[in-house]
């Protein structure tokens, strides 16, 4: 015993008592919210999944960019090479096609001879004459030049199969009027037929010519004043 006369049971009974209460009321402390998950938003022990974001991984885009860039590059050059076998000489089949028929008719103008044709010839009073001619065959690309008293006054005409008008001035005198085959079109020879009218609507002359390529078809006129 003490000399208080506390027993010292007893004073271990109110230290026991003691300790109980201080563990109970660690127990029921409240909790509190961290202030940091508050300004997130983000409460806590919540059972909210974050969202979630895709990755993209650099690697796999610059592989993709690589690749149609070398996609591109690839076009570019066959475009390239397809330029460069033209100027090669290297043709296509359409190319090839093209050049093998104008062989084919290379050969064949060779067999129209280079003959001039004679229209003959006329005298009017008239100032000027108008000629009107066409391709009376099949319509194939075939060009002429007129030429008055040696000089060119209508060149590269293609006849087709409408007519096609031209008036000319005459000289007081002998007129020469020809008409000269540049080519044979794409089937010779270079066939043409033409009407020639005077001042007043007269048919002068009416005549076609076959010529090869070169050749002339040539008449004469002649103003009396």
């Amino acid at each position: 015993m003490l000399q208080s006369g506390i027993p010292i049971f007893q004073i271990l009974l109110v230290l026991a008592l003691f300790c109980k209460s201080l563990l109970f009321a660690q127990v029921d402390l409240p909790k509190t919210v961290d202030p940091g998950l508050s300004n997130l938003g983000i409460a806590p022990n919540s059972a909210n999944v974050l969202p979630q974001f895709e990755y993209i991984n650099p690697k796999n885009t610059a592989e993709g960019f690589e690749k149609a860039l070398q996609k591109n590059q690839q076009k570019q050059l066959q475009k390239q090479e397809q330029e460069d076998l033209k100027h090669k000489g290297i043709l296509t089949p359409a190319q090839v096609h093209k050049e093998r028929l104008k062989a084919e008719m290379d050969e064949l103008n060779k067999s129209f001879a280079k003959v001039d044709q004679d229209l003959g010839g006329f005298s009017s009073q008239s100032k000027q004459i108008t000629i009107f001619c066409r391709d009376f065959a099949y319509a194939d690309g075939d060009l002429v030049t007129i030429y008055l008293n040696d000089a060119q006054v209508v060149r590269n005409i293609e006849l087709t199969e409408n007519y096609q008008k031209f008036t000319l001035p005459l000289q007081v005198g002998l007129n020469e009027l020809s008409f000269k085959a540049l080519n044979q079109g794409t089937s010779g020879p270079n066939t043409a037929a033409f009407v020639i009218f005077d001042d007043k609507g007269n048919v002068l002359s009416s005549n076609e010519w076959n010529l090869a390529t070169g050749a002339k078809a040539f008449l004469s006129v002649v103003r009396d004043y």
